[in-house]
């Protein structure tokens, strides 16, 4: 409270120093006016979302995911390992003895597959698709999230613009009263300085509360790309009490560690070169002979060993599905301590709630009584800002934790995983 009247005093000195020498001199900002957002009634949290999720930079991450399950899933469905190749062998002695051989040859090249590997790059594919489908599901939980925070912080940042506004109408409403008593020789001077500096420090803290409006509505502008918002409603409390399998978080972390164990098979069993099948025909004309002969013929080509090149790739592979299991477990750690302090948050604000409420209703009334005793002349003025600043005090937490319980509603329902 001494730091309250020393502000007060500077204040005064501040304004007398304005009055003297007219004003400070400033020059031209440009204009930083800015449309608040419109409250649409209709509009509902999944509304929000859902825009938001649109104009999400990782939306295209989810494209190119479900790109690369179909490129897999194309591979899968391919009859041979690789593409066929077009095999074509001339041979002649013309250059040699040149007694009369000539050979044509022509066939396709067709790389078969290891046995399994077409079912292991099948099963890749399935994985792909099933991470793909689990990360549009988590990236709209994280959305959410962010749509959750944001839309309690501008709900914040406006309660304390309109508490602001209250309490500098109230220290108005006091100088006109202050103004009148020194105009009739019950106060002196001072009281009028003291009364008008506590004015002038209101009003800087509605300009302060407007700047906080302005940077909460500017956030959520950028993340979801919108000019309107929903009303702040309060969420229903998901009755879930612990982070399942079901968790969009959870269920992105397990579908990785199916993607990567599949990706471990196909190492195991697509690394190294399967057999190769060629077919085609020959036309020959042996040394000296006049005929030319055509056939047709079949080769196979079977690789043997490698086991060495298979089990570094495998080795590659495996290491990369430890590390997804890995992340999994430290993914559960965070779900779950997450979802223990948004439990204990919320507690802790239902039972801070009553006693603020209380709290409030004594200042509100001792704020009454100063009033009527200053206006009465039993009270000094210093002493009536001293009741007037515990109202504000009390007023502002009292709003901001009933904020406070609707945000941490919401953020229990997002670390369990409830969706909007």
């Amino acid at each position: 409270m001494l730091s309250y009247i020393r502000n007060a005093l500077a204040l005064s000195t501040l304004w007398f120093a304005t009055a003297l020498f007219g004003g400070v001199a400033s020059g031209e900002l440009p204009d930083h006016a800015h449309q608040p957002l419109v409250v649409d009634t209709s509009m509902t949290l999944l509304d929000t979302v859902d825009g938001a999720l649109a104009a999400y930079p990782d939306m295209q991450i989810l494209v190119a995911r479900k790109e690369q399950a179909s490129a897999w899933s194309r591979r899968g469905n391919s009859w041979l390992r690789q593409p066929p190749a077009l095999v074509v062998r001339y041979q002649s002695d013309r250059l040699g003895s040149d007694v009369g051989l000539e050979e044509y040859e022509a066939g396709v090249d067709m790389p078969l597959w290891n046995w399994g590997g077409r079912a292991a790059v099948r099963s890749l594919a399935d994985a792909l698709f099933f991470e793909s489908e689990a990360a549009v599901r988590e990236l709209r939980w994280r959305v959410a999230g962010l749509v959750r925070m944001l839309l309690w912080e501008v709900a914040l940042a406006e309660s304390d613009h309109e508490l602001a506004q209250l309490a500098l109408d109230t220290a108005e409403k006091l100088v006109s009263v202050v103004q009148r008593r020194y105009e009739l020789g019950d106060v002196s001077l001072s009281d009028v300085l003291l009364a008008r500096s506590s004015f002038l420090e209101f009003r800087t803290a509605v300009i302060e509360a407007d700047a906080m409006v302005l940077d909460a509505q500017r956030a959520y502008r950028s993340v979801t790309g919108l000019e309107r918002r929903p009303e702040f409603v309060l969420e229903p409390l998901s009755q879930l009490h612990e982070v399942t399998t079901e968790h969009p978080a959870l269920a992105l972390a397990n579908a990785a560690i199916e993607r990567a164990e599949a990706n471990v098979e196909v190492a195991r069993k697509t690394t190294t070169n399967g057999a190769n099948l060629m077919i085609g025909t020959r036309r020959e004309r042996s040394a000296l002979e006049p005929f030319l002969d055509d056939s047709i013929g079949i080769t196979m080509n079977v690789p043997f060993g490698g086991a060495s090149h298979r089990d570094a790739r495998a080795g590659d592979a495996l290491r990369i599905a430890s590390a997804a299991r890995a992340a999994r477990e430290q993914e559960l750690r965070v779900l779950d301590l997450a979802l223990h302090e948004a439990a204990h948050g919320l507690s802790v604000v239902r039972q801070s709630l009553e006693t603020a409420s209380e709290r409030l209703q004594i200042a509100e009334r001792q704020q009454t009584m100063g009033e009527s005793a200053y206006e009465k002349g039993e009270l000094d003025l210093i002493d009536l800002l001293k009741l007037q600043a515990t109202t504000i005090a009390a007023r502002r937490k009292f709003a901001r934790l009933t904020i406070e319980e609707k945000r941490q509603t919401a953020m229990y329902n997002q670390a369990v995983g409830e969706m909007p």
